[in-house]
């Protein structure tokens, strides 16, 4: 019973960062539309689709277990992405935010695949 109340926690916790990533990246495709770039179209698809995988996290994590490494891979490549651009606009601070939150994204691929992979062992 602990471990299913664990789990369920985790999962929502996976769920709230994939919810949090899309609003960032809608966010920031709305900057990018104001400023007159082209590249808003591909930051609000990421969103979107981010938003959707947040919104069907239970079902596509029964079909595809490592859907959440893939997408935090994508996530935390979007962040370096922002953070390059941030920089080459000059911006001081913001961007090692996104530095970090990138960073974050990428060692929680580790984290869930090690968990998976044990996961796995014990089963076998």
């Amino acid at each position: 019973m602990f471990l299913d109340k664990l789990k369920e926690k985790r999962n929502r916790l996976k769920k709230f960062a994939h919810i949090f990533a899309g609003m960032v990246i809608l966010i920031h495709a709305y900057e990018r539309y104001e400023s007159g770039h082209s590249t808003y179209l591909f930051f609000a698809l990421a969103g979107f689709v981010f938003l959707a995988v947040a919104f069907f996290h239970h079902q596509l994590q029964h079909k595809y277990p490592k859907i959440d490494s893939l997408f935090f891979l994508i996530e935390g490549l979007l962040s370096f992405i922002v953070a390059y651009e941030y920089f080459h606009v000059g911006k001081k601070i913001i961007p090692f935010m996104y530095l970090f939150a990138g960073s974050l994204q990428m060692l929680s691929i580790y984290f869930f695949s090690h968990k998976l992979s044990k996961l796995n062992k014990s089963k076998e």
